[in-house]
């Protein structure tokens, strides 16, 4: 059993008539939809005829009670948030033990008896699953009442009226209510993300869902499920080979590696970067995707190289010699500015080139004649900033906002010359 959250709404209708009536799905759903549950009070949505078949689905009575209730909080615009449960294929529920599942996770996901939420299930033949559609505010009118005494000179913090079901930590709590509920209902043991990619992140009948979320922008999976699962392509397909076909890897998937150094020129940690926003491997899954986890060796001072982990690996094979020159074109920012410091490997040869020879070959970046306007050439040594976008397709191959060129060039000339003097030595001026 999986579970799954797609990105916030504002709104309840969208997502309603989505789970509901189908619309904007790959595949209709009359055939397969029933209701589950409504914590509200508004009614089944679905009508049937006496043989039970489907003739009519309104949506509008819950839609409006949901927003009614969304509306008290006028402070955010992610206040719907829409879960999705499956199945392993072949496995099933009947719907009232999917009602069971579905009050178990909303209760654990912090939605009390002061929220509003409904659950839909498509029994699909193949991949059996839930979609929950759930009211964020919490109705909880007394914190008006404790605002009033206090601006009446009454003690106390002055709380925030209905606010939001903290959600920060769906994901993990999640995880735990799936193992206990398969247990419960004797359903298959899912593996957890810690020792898989996550089975929600590559379910073959999950793909046709979040790619129309994709096209119809009716939903989004996170940023960060969506940089995990293109990740996972680029490490299961460099098993065994060097890191320098790794990054090449990570690149073909529309991901930019952001390798980090220490002072003495060895890499410390990886971070990758994609449509415009980037974090730490640590940050987007500890056990696989920082830079010990994928090779299997890690930097050591005493002896001043790299030395096995002696833990399990991605199979990836680093070597300081072979792979330190394609790390380094991963324009990262070295952790401090350090002095004539050495880079174990091999070096370009700059004793036979001139000055002028050396600032052809450093990064530089092409403003050109109008004719050239909203173009730019790749540049090696610049760190990301807001105004640089990443391609989903080809890594950082194209500048989306030219409004504050200027400013970052400025921002990055420090930076571009720290990272030429790494690369080619300390007298190496940009």
């Amino acid at each position: 059993m999986i579970h799954k959250k797609m990105s916030h709404r504002n709104g309840s209708e969208g997502t309603l008539a989505y789970i509901y009536r189908g619309d904007g799905h790959e595949h209709d759903v009359k055939e397969c939809v029933h209701h589950i549950h409504t914590q509200g009070m508004a009614p089944n949505p679905i009508k049937r005829d006496k043989k039970g078949r489907v003739k009519d689905i309104d949506i509008k009575p819950i839609a409006a009670e949901f927003d009614f209730l969304a509306d008290k909080n006028k402070r955010s615009d992610n206040r719907f948030s829409h879960y999705i449960i499956s199945l392993p294929e072949g496995e099933k529920l009947s719907s009232k033990e999917w009602k069971k599942v579905a009050k178990k996770y909303m209760k654990r996901m912090g939605y009390g008896l002061d929220t509003k939420w409904t659950a839909a299930l498509h029994d699909e033949k193949k991949n059996q699953h839930i979609h929950i559609l759930a009211c964020r505010v919490q109705n909880n009118p007394q914190a008006v009442e404790r605002g009033l005494a206090r601006d009446a000179k009454g003690k106390g913090n002055k709380p925030q009226p209905y606010p939001l079901v903290e959600d920060s930590n769906d994901h993990s709590k999640g995880m735990e209510v799936m193992r206990e509920l398969e247990k419960e209902l004797g359903l298959s043991v899912t593996p957890s993300p810690d020792m898989t990619w996550g089975s929600d992140l590559t379910r073959e009948e999950f793909e046709g869902t979040i790619n129309k979320f994709e096209r119809t922008g009716e939903s989004q999976a996170p940023w960060k499920s969506r940089i995990i699962a293109r990740l996972s392509k680029a490490v299961e397909k460099s098993n065994g080979k060097t890191f320098t076909e790794f990054l090449d890897n990570v690149r073909a998937v529309g991901v930019e590696p952001l390798v980090n150094f220490n002072d003495r020129g060895f890499p410390t940690g990886i971070s990758f970067a994609m449509q415009g926003r980037s974090a730490a491997g640590s940050k987007l899954k500890s056990t696989r995707l920082t830079f010990s986890a994928l090779t299997g060796v890690k930097y050591d001072r005493e002896s001043n190289s790299m030395q096995p982990t002696n833990r399990i690996s991605e199979g990836i094979r680093y070597e300081q010699k072979r792979d330190v020159s394609a790390c380094i074109s991963t324009s990262p920012s070295p952790r401090s500015e350090a002095n004539g410091a050495a880079i174990e490997g091999p070096r370009p040869q700059t004793n036979n080139r001139s000055h002028e020879e050396k600032r052809e070959a450093s990064p530089q970046v092409s403003c050109g004649s109008s004719k050239s306007k909203g173009k730019i050439n790749k540049t090696l040594g610049a760190p990301m900033t807001q105004n640089f976008a990443i391609s989903s397709k080809s890594g950082i191959d194209e500048l989306l906002d030219l409004q504050n060129l200027y400013a970052d060039l400025e921002m990055n000339k420090a930076h571009a010359q720290k990272m030429a003097r790494l690369f080619w030595g300390q007298r190496f001026d940009v």
